[in-house]
């Protein structure tokens, strides 16, 4: 099988190649990429890529979080999920949700597992420039470094208020809010299942939000959430909808797919309902 391979060698650079392989005169041409990396690497090619019928996406999972992999059962074993690729069962058409913010001009990112605002995001931060990550990544422990920053930042937390918005219609105002959460997939962060009830190809956002917890009680959801039991608790709102937006009173911090999109006030997000063809 003819096939030709790039490396990346900084940030974004995979959504340069995404780009480079999708546009021009090779936006006409049935091709398979597959991307071997997190869910990091996996969100640039998204955002890089044109969203065509011509493009289908494989998936080696090589990251330290993998939640996309879980959510679509593709396995970590790099030999598994390439025989799956090339010789592949099941083709499936998955959503990707697209945010749009201001910070300095109006900016969209893509992203197919979830995007947040607020402690998630904090800890995905702290994640991006962490040396303890990769320490724990080398000795294939990674997930206990999302642990070890989540108890970190519960201590530091910096609870916001804010208004939501879903499906442009009904609004929602919330006080002491520690993060909101919105899914494609129902994990996030190493395994954490926040939104157990999201499918990738349902056509709507799984929005999972704690408020007035204390930092007591955050670690207790955190822990809940790791088998999708903190869905009932005190303190948890869980919504479905197919648009949503968030106008905080203060900047905080904004992640999707774990990569960050600055520190921003008012963001709005939009559900694209089966537009990428995935192997799965």
């Amino acid at each position: 099988i003819p096939f030709e391979a790039y490396m990346t060698s900084h940030t974004n650079h995979a959504s340069e190649l995404a780009m480079q392989l999708t546009s021009g005169k090779e936006k006409h041409k049935e091709k398979t990429i597959i991307v071997v990396g997190g869910d990091g690497t996996l969100n640039e090619v998204i955002n890089g890529m044109r969203i065509s019928a011509n493009v289908t996406i494989g998936y080696i999972p090589a990251g330290s979080g993998n939640d996309f992999a879980r959510g679509m059962k593709i396995s970590k074993r790099p030999k598994k999920a390439l025989k799956r690729i090339l010789q592949p069962q099941s083709i499936k058409w998955i959503d990707y949700g697209t945010l749009a913010y201001m910070n300095g001009t109006l900016q969209h990112r893509r992203f197919v597992v979830s995007s947040g605002m607020g402690y998630d995001a904090d800890v995905c931060e702290e994640l991006f420039y962490s040396s303890t990550k990769k320490f724990f990544n080398r000795i294939h422990l990674g997930r206990l470094a999302y642990v070890g920053i989540g108890l970190k930042k519960v201590l530091i937390r910096r609870p916001f208020d804010c208004t939501i918005e879903l499906d442009g219609v009904r609004k929602i105002p919330l006080k002491n809010v520690s993060f909101i959460s919105i899914h494609n997939q129902a994990l996030e962060g190493g395994g954490f299942l926040f939104a157990p009830k999201a499918k990738p190809d349902d056509g709507v956002f799984d929005i999972c939000i704690v408020t007035g917890a204390s930092k007591f009680r955050l670690i207790k959801i955190l822990f809940w959430s790791l088998t999708g039991k903190h869905i009932n608790k005190k303190s948890v709102r869980q919504y479905q909808c197919s648009e949503f937006s968030i106008k905080s009173n203060r900047l905080s911090t904004v992640h999707a797919d774990g990569e960050i999109c600055g520190y921003l006030q008012e963001v709005s997000y939009i559900c694209e309902n089966k537009k990428i063809r995935m192997i799965v």
